[in-house]
């Protein structure tokens, strides 16, 4: 992939980014920073020279979507099983106590809906054309190897993946978001 394709992608993921760290600012009611997206090369070295396999986070439940429109790719909303929980005791407004499964499920796709929402809007709206997420899907386990497997079921080639972190001061409420573009036949 060309430098300049790169760099369109990785300004798109940041842009993006920051409308879902805002977002995700409004349903916490906390401050939310965001990282600089980092752009990996899928099985070769990154630009940082960080290969994808020495990435060590332990993502154990995600929400994945296909956008569809100017952008294909797959995104994904991970979070680390505390930071999970975390957000949807903030969201749902339960403190203390157990939290029903289908409570958590619920919680965490709408999280996973809004940021991913938020993401394609701000591509649309920054390209001028339209983009759709899709019905998402929700990993409630090994988040990491299913966002994996999503991507390996489709035929197109996904040689990059951009990556950003998003989390408040505390690092209680993180999570990571995953952008893995299609590439293009040209």
């Amino acid at each position: 992939m060309k430098q300049s394709e790169l760099n369109r992608l990785s300004e798109l993921a940041n842009i993006g980014a920051g409308h879902a760290a805002s977002a995700f600012a409004s349903l916490t009611d906390r401050t939310i920073w965001m990282d600089v997206p980092r752009v990996y090369e899928i099985g070769g070295m990154a630009p940082s020279h960080m290969a994808l396999e020495d990435v060590d986070e332990e993502w154990s439940t995600g929400v994945f979507f296909e956008f569809d429109g100017c952008l294909e790719a797959v995104v994904g909303i991970l979070f680390h099983a505390p930071a999970s929980e975390a957000v949807v005791r903030r969201v749902v407004g339960i403190d203390s106590g157990d939290l029903a499964p289908h409570v958590i499920e619920s919680a965490l796709m709408e999280v996973g809906n809004i940021l991913a929402s938020h993401v394609a809007s701000a591509i649309a709206d920054t390209l001028g054309e339209r983009l759709l997420p899709s019905i998402p899907t929700l990993a409630m386990n090994h988040a990491e190897a299913e966002l994996g497997a999503l991507v390996s079921h489709r035929d197109a080639e996904h040689p990059i993946r951009i990556e950003c972190h998003l989390r408040d001061e505390t690092g209680e409420l993180s999570g990571l978001l995953v952008l893995i573009p299609e590439s293009r036949s040209e």
